[in-house]
């Protein structure tokens, strides 16, 4: 029993003795090893496991750009910092990872004189960061990695470390550093296959991040070879053919995809059918047998594995179906699309834009739009597509509502110009419509009444005597009456005969009344009654002539938006020529005919073009258009092109007139309607307003020019400019402590209402001369303007607020200037605070 005892004694203190971490023996090392792996890193591996499938279920497959590798969606927001006691954890997969591995480190590192002696450590640190880089926490995740490459060169897992790094830096956008790192990695070093693979695939994400794609296809080979499962062989292959596609390699693109449907149910199925699609879009549609690929469309759709992909596959049909110009086929698909009700938000708005697109070109524009903003609701506002399809939405509401215009204008100018008889037929066939609606609202309300009474509720009582309490209709006499009284309303007193409905007979009830016993019918409604709709036709002659006017206006703008917004060349002639033949204002004649030379001109129906021309000249032959016509390289350098104008306005504004550059803009922008030379019109207006207004309402200005014309390299270089400000920084504070090494500015502030011109540059004179004797200093003299009613006269090169201090005393006492101006120092860093922003106010009164 003693010896019993004594054993486990020295069991129970040797067990205490390996549970030191600062002794190097056998027992310590294998104790804290077999614990840190066994109960502790393999259940955090398990947990990072967990969270990866939760990840890679969660990530929605974006099938219009190449597949991301991994199948990870990054966040907008990174995930906090967290440690692993924080009140911000989850309690996600990930944070179970990272527990176990920060518990394993802490608690059995053998970190002893800078060596580590638990030969699993390093597996900890490697779980550390995998659980940090897939909680998105990309920096720590990098120190984790670094800290084995640091502090285990020896480590087996030490190539694991370095490709898991790189993936990190290629999260962190350091690809350069990636491709150069693991492409020597890959050279140099003997990796095992799952190294290779990660190597490999993780080189390859980095060429397609680059957009080198040609590079991208030989790391993505050796990812293939070495993938881990069919899982991930079928999502590379698919990613390679995607890869030939766009580089029009269309055969090797044709073998990857075949590679993939050979794997069949070995990989998802979704890689198989959008493989199959791919390769039906590597077609030339146009040009393709009918039968043929509406067979391979048909045998997708009727197989029921794939039903959910029907919404793609309905998609690739009609878009197939639309190319052989089959557009009611299409738009049948498209439809179909459509009600599979798609998650893929960009395949909803393709889906809507393309039925927009064909109603547009079917001239159904209130139909195209309300497609249009179904498509723009399923956009991202900041993308270049979503402004483009928004500006041309907009284009379109004034197609709408000019269109309305011209046709209700039309039909009242038909009335005007319409007979008695011919107005009474009108409005007689348009009263039948109207009581024929009628009828059926009527008709449809009483059977929606009798749906939702008691009728046919309750069980017939017939036979139950006077106490029945049947609520059925033909039981109740006051509902009897009112059926009875709705009824001759709406049909009169008529007889019961056959086909009473087309072939009524009135009950006169002559037979046995005297004419002076006929109750008196119903009166006539009024809008029954023709003459109520002829009553407001109008007759005034100016009302007449001002809806005539608003008609043609109306025809006039049509046809400049069908001719420069959406060369719909036919509309616009169409438009034009209507306007021409509607005894139009002289105002619209002869821009009409130019305009109508100018899009014969673009079409090459050059008979039809010199016909306008010769219109032109020969009846309006002292009009800017006819010399236009008559020397076109004249006109190019004629002082009222526009062109030369913005030259002149430029040339004023680079002059400082701002004032006066901004109000001629303002007028020009409205004489140039749909001339090309808007943009830059609206681009120098937004520069102006940076010098009158601040930094805040340039970026507005720029937005407008970005968003209203897009396409122009002026809307370009605005929505570049726009998003660099945007990015951009700009400090309104002012640092008012004195810096010995900042130079000053003296300034001089004049309102320009209270002061002419001539006395602020008289002012300026006497500066300039008595600048010129302080031959000590190298001082300067500028003017600035503020904003539209202050001006700024500045003396640079002053060392100091004192010595800026100084002068202003000198010049007062040398009457120089008058002692009663506004003036105050201020140095350059504060000077150009003020100006972007503004708010010199401000300085003033802190500089107070």
């Amino acid at each position: 029993m003693r010896i019993k005892f004594l054993l486990v004694l020295i069991l129970g203190v040797s067990l205490i003795t390996a549970c030191s971490r600062k002794k190097d023996k056998f027992l310590n090392r294998n104790f804290h090893a077999m614990t840190t792996y066994y109960n502790i890193v393999y259940n955090g591996n398990l947990a990072l496991d967990q969270g990866k499938k939760e990840v890679q279920n969660a990530y929605n497959e974006d099938y219009w750009a190449v597949l991301p590798i991994e199948r990870m969606a990054i966040k907008e927001t990174p995930s906090p910092n967290r440690g692993q006691n924080s009140e911000d954890s989850e309690n996600t997969p990930f944070q179970k990872a990272e527990e176990k591995a920060t518990k394993a480190i802490q608690k059995h590192s053998m970190f002893i004189e800078g060596e580590e002696f638990n030969p699993q450590i390093d597996e900890a640190f490697l779980l550390l960061g995998k659980a940090r880089y897939f909680d998105q926490r990309f920096i720590p995740a990098k120190d984790a990695f670094s800290f084995i490459l640091n502090h285990y060169p020896e480590s087996s897992t030490i190539n694991e470390a370095k490709i898991w790094a790189e993936k990190t830096n290629l999260r962190l956008e350091n690809t350069d550093v990636v491709i150069q790192n693991l492409d020597s990695l890959i050279q140099t070093t003997e990796l095992s296959a799952s190294e290779q693979h990660e190597a490999s695939s993780t080189l390859a994400q980095a060429y397609i991040f680059e957009d080198e794609k040609k590079l991208a296809i030989s790391p993505l080979r050796t990812a293939i070879e070495t993938a881990p499962d069919d899982e991930k062989k079928g999502r590379l292959l698919f990613i390679k053919g995607q890869l030939f596609s766009l580089l029009g390699e269309k055969d090797s693109a044709r073998v990857s995809f075949d590679a993939v449907i050979a794997l069949n149910r070995k990989s998802p199925r979704r890689y198989m059918i959008h493989s199959k699609l791919e390769k039906l879009r590597l077609k030339d549609l146009e040009n393709t047998l009918w039968d043929e690929t509406e067979l391979v469309f048909q045998e997708m759709i009727e197989n029921r594995e794939n039903r959910p992909f029907l919404d793609f596959i309905h998609y690739d049909n009609a878009v197939f179906r639309l190319a052989k110009d089959s557009v009611e086929l299409a738009i049948d698909k498209f439809n179909a699309s459509l009600r599979e009700e798609p998650r893929d938000k960009y395949l909803k708005s393709r889906n809507y834009f393309n039925l927009g697109e064909i109603f547009f070109g079917k001239a159904s524009y209130e139909t195209a739009g309300k497609y249009y903003d179904s498509t723009l609701t399923n956009l991202s506002e900041t993308t270049l597509e979503h402004i483009q399809i928004k500006r041309k939405r907009d284009n379109l509401e004034e197609v709408i509502r000019f269109e309305r215009i011209v046709k209700e204008n039309d039909s009242i100018l038909d009335l005007v110009s319409a007979s008695d008889e011919e107005r009474i037929n009108i409005f007689t066939a348009y009263i039948k419509e109207l009581k024929e609606e009628e009828k059926s609202v009527f008709a449809s309300e009483t059977a929606s009444k009798l749906a939702n009474s008691r009728f046919g509720q309750q069980k017939s009582k017939i036979g139950a005597g006077k106490t029945s309490t049947s609520n059925f209709y033909f039981y109740d006499s006051s509902e009897l009456q009112k059926g009875e009284q709705a009824f001759k309303k709406i049909w009169g007193d008529i007889q019961l005969t056959d086909d009473w409905r087309r072939n009524p007979v009135r009950n006169t009830g002559l037979e046995n009344e005297s004419e002076e016993a006929i109750v008196d019918e119903e009166p006539l409604k009024a809008e029954y009654d023709p003459e109520t709709y002829i009553a407001k036709i109008p007759d005034d002659e100016k009302i007449i002539d001002s809806i005539s006017a608003e008609r043609n206006f109306a025809n006039y703008q049509l046809g400049i938006i069908y001719k420069d917004k959406f060369r719909k060349y036919n509309l616009a002639i169409s438009k034009l020529t209507n306007l021409l033949e509607s005894n139009p204002e002289e105002r619209l004649i002869l821009p009409s005919k130019y305009y109508l030379y100018k899009i014969y001109d673009e079409i090459g129906d050059d008979v039809m073009a010199n016909q306008w021309k010769s219109d032109i000249l020969n009846q309006h032959p002292d009009s800017r258009y006819a010399s236009i016509l008559r020397n076109p390289e004249a006109y190019r350098t004629a002082a009222n092109n526009p062109q030369n104008i913005y030259n002149v306005l430029y040339r004023d504004y680079k002059a400082g007139n701002y004032e006066d550059v901004f109000e001629e803009i303002e007028t020009y922008t409205q004489v140039f309607v749909g001339n090309s030379i808007l943009p830059k019109l609206e681009l120098l207006k937004a520069r102006v307003i940076a010098k009158l207004e601040g930094i805040e309402a340039y970026t507005e200005a720029l937005n407008y020019v970005a968003l209203t014309y897009p396409q122009s390299k002026e809307g370009k270089y605005a929505q570049e400019k726009y998003r660099e400000l945007k990015n951009a920084s700009f400090s309104a504070e002012f640092d008012m402590e004195p810096d010995p090494d900042a130079e000053y500015i003296l300034v001089f502030n004049f309102n320009r209402k209270a002061m002419q011109k001539s006395e602020i540059e008289e002012v300026k004179k006497n500066l300039s001369a008595a600048l010129q004797k302080e031959e000590d200093l190298e001082l300067s003299l500028k003017e600035d303007v503020y904003n539209q009613n202050q001006t700024l006269v500045t003396i640079d090169g002053l060392k100091s607020k004192s010595s800026a201090e100084t002068l202003v005393k000198k010049l007062i006492n040398n009457a120089i200037i008058d002692k009663n101006f506004t003036y105050f120092a201020i140095s350059q860093e504060n000077y150009k605070i003020v100006q972007i922003n503004k708010n010199l106010d401000d300085y003033l009164e802190n500089y107070r």
